[in-house]
């Protein structure tokens, strides 16, 4: 049986006896459908019965014996859940806003396709148990039939209106029960799978309503065939690094409770240890997934379909409006300070993730919603403004993270082979790193700025203004960062100086969010992005709007937010090895070479707070001309992106320091590390 989660209890005493209603109204309507004629029959047909297949899980689920079924059966019910957009069913889903757009106008059927892209999260409310929002999504079907059927309501905007009256009308309910999955503890709905079933036996995958195929099925039997000190030296390694999180910020951890953790189904042995390891220092794990496509969904599987998420990622564009933000505002700032106690012992974010995804390449769909410059205003308003409430509760400088990351099956035939590499990576001796980062942060605090340079086709020039000193003794520019929170070790770090900061960066190919870019460019001036092109499409046009909408929507521009020198040699050479290099994660890439981050510093929320390296100086460049608006024009110091660019060792040529007398600082060389103290970098270049 389904574990009944208490976080749902209250708002099910009612939300039941509602849903039970409308559960047979949904089915009376299907009935209805089958006797009439009506252009939008197939589509009511369609979510009716995808309704319906969804309530008939829920009644499956309470069955004492279901998980007592074959592996086959349970992964045969778990696919049918993802039928309609699972590549056979999508070209004719109208979840698929090419296909709703074909069979109703543009505007109608843009409207439907992002109502059906809705319902899609009533799988996850399903195996939550949360009746009250099945019961919302139930009285939105009906909703809609009773506009469309019965009263031929055919026009776009009183549809619209009903819709958003009908979200706001729930929005406190429905917005609590999504906060509440991301704050408290006692939601346990997925955590308990960890530490209350047999994960021998792999039946425990389909406790999560996520899509189970190869890729977890795989996964998990790898780890289970792990040795038991390789299991515990993973979870040791991914809980040691958020540990030493908190250690390096001065955060104390004896008010702090939980810690939400984030891995790929499958891994769930290690994360067996990893939650022990955890509530030996007092934090409860817990776990939580989106139910709407998102970058970093928390819980991961692999995606029944990309092109699904992508199509959608404006979807929500329809209901965007001045009432729409101050109703939202106002239900979260309720959820906030009703849940004010369990924020503030919140600890942080343990991410394990992962990399090796089936390359994935998006399809512009000309049906598919974008938004417009007053949609995308309001849009990035609304960010600002849950930021700047939920700092309120848990200030930048009061919780830690860590990121660890690991290979998928999906990666290829190497795939063990690179997961063993990939743990050598994840454990390398930090302390050797720390020693070759002080020699390049020495040099480099003589320095004005730095140029970088690509070589090979990467046409990469590029002038970093780096922040002033006024104490060489007390102060560095560059954080040392060794494997403190991102693992694996291997970069220093600082946040430029934007104006002055001037040139072009160029990756011949590279994987971000998730995404493919081939040949992006971006172009800088005073540290503002002036332009960028990739070469993904035929037409600049395309590549234009695929760079904007995917890397700096819905800003304009972006600041340069960070610079680094990746020090990762062996992590370099283990993906120039299996020839994974497009497939690193930004985790491990970004070790591999100079990395330059778009949008916020590493420092968001936390420039007040001071930040010291091993050898007691402190790093000042924590903040930059945009971010120290903060303290008088909080809306416009800070863009929530952050995503780093690396330029891969075999594409560098050169990155040289200069001091303001123009003395030249060689960092390296023909893709080489030519500083004194930091040879030993080369090695494994040298035993290629």
């Amino acid at each position: 049986m389904r574990r009944i989660n208490p976080v749902y209890q209250e708002s099910n005493i009612l939300g039941k006896e509602a849903y039970l209603v409308t559960k047979k109204m949904v089915h009376s309507k299907l009935d209805e459908l089958e006797q009439l004629e009506h252009p939008y029959k197939d589509y009511f047909l369609q979510m009716g019965k995808g309704l319906v297949v969804f309530m008939s899980h829920d009644e499956k689920l309470d069955q004492p014996d279901y998980y007592d079924q074959s592996f086959d059966l349970l992964q045969r019910d778990n696919h049918g859940l993802y039928a309609d957009i699972l590549p056979q069913g999508y070209p004719t889903s109208y979840v698929n806003p090419t296909f709703a757009c074909r069979v109703f106008d543009r505007g109608m059927g843009q409207l439907l396709s992002a109502i059906a892209y809705e319902f899609r999260t009533y799988v996850g409310m399903v195996y939550e148990s949360r009746y009250a929002d099945m019961n919302h999504l139930n009285q939105l079907y009906l909703l809609l039939y009773k506009m469309i059927i019965e009263e031929n309501v055919f026009d776009l905007e009183p549809l619209i209106e009903a819709v958003k009256a009908h979200r706001v009308q729930d929005l406190e309910m429905t917005l609590e029960h999504e906060e509440i999955r991301n704050i408290l503890p006692s939601f346990d709905v997925y955590s308990h799978i960890v530490s209350d079933y047999d994960l021998t036996d792999l039946r425990y995958l389909f406790r999560y309503g996520l899509y189970v195929g190869s890729n977890e099925v795989l996964q998990a039997q790898h780890i289970l065939s792990l040795a038991a000190d390789k299991q515990q030296r993973i979870a040791d390694t991914y809980t040691e690094a958020y540990l030493r999180g908190f250690h390096r910020n001065n955060v104390p951890l004896d008010n702090k409770a939980s810690v939400q953790v984030t891995y790929h189904l499958g891994f769930e042995a290690i994360m067996k240890r990893a939650y022990l390891n955890f509530e030996k220092i007092g934090l409860k794990p817990f776990a939580f997934y989106h139910l709407r496509g998102r970058q970093r969904p928390r819980l991961y599987n692999t995606k029944p379909n990309k092109q699904m998420e992508y199509d959608h990622r404006y979807s929500d564009g329809f209901f965007i409006d001045e009432t729409y933000i101050e109703a939202y505002m106002a239900a979260y700032k309720k959820v906030m300070k009703k849940y004010e106690k369990a924020i503030s012992v919140f600890s942080g974010l343990a991410l394990f993730e992962v990399f090796g995804e089936a390359k994935f390449e998006p399809t512009n769909q000309e049906a598919a919603m974008t938004y417009d410059p007053e949609t995308t205003a309001l849009a990035a308003r609304l960010r600002r403004e849950m930021a700047k409430e939920h700092s309120l509760y848990l200030p930048g400088d009061a919780y830690s993270f860590t990121i660890n990351d690991y290979p998928l099956p999906s990666i290829g035939p190497d795939y063990k082979a690179i997961f063993d590499a990939t743990i050598e990576v994840n454990t390398l001796d930090a302390s050797i790193y720390e020693k070759i980062h002080g020699d390049m942060i020495d040099a480099l605090d003589h320095c004005d700025h730095v140029v970088v340079k690509g070589r090979e086709g990467n046409e990469t020039d590029i002038s970093v203004r780096l922040y002033p000193l006024t104490s060489q003794e007390e102060q560095t520019i560059f954080c040392n960062c060794t494997a403190d929170v991102n693992v694996p070790v291997g970069e220093i770090y600082t946040s430029p100086v934007l104006k002055g900061s001037n040139g072009l960066l160029h990756v011949k190919e590279v994987y971000l969010t998730g995404l493919l870019y081939k040949n992006l460019k971006i172009w800088f001036e005073d540290g503002m992005i002036t332009d960028y092109t990739c070469s993904n499409f035929d037409t600049s046009a395309e590549n234009k709007k695929f760079v904007h909408e995917t890397l700096l929507h819905p800003h304009q521009t972006l600041p340069l937010g960070e610079f680094a020198i990746g020090t990762n040699t062996v992590a370099y050479m283990m993906a120039k090895k299996f020839d994974i290099q497009d497939q690193l994660p930004i985790l491990i890439g970004e070790k591999t070479g100079p990395h330059f981050a778009i949008g916020d510093t590493c420092f968001v929320w936390g420039e007040d707070t001071p930040v010291y390296n091993s050898n007691g100086k402190e790093v000042v460049a924590r903040e930059n001309e945009k971010t120290c608006q903060r303290t008088t024009n909080v809306e416009e110091a800070y863009t929530y992106k952050h995503t780093d660019i690396t330029i891969p060792y075999n594409e560098l040529d050169t990155i040289i320091g200069y001091s303001s007398d123009n003395t030249a600082y060689k960092l390296i060389e023909g893709g080489r590390f030519v500083l004194v103290g930091t040879e030993q970098l080369n090695q494994p270049f040298d035993e290629e």
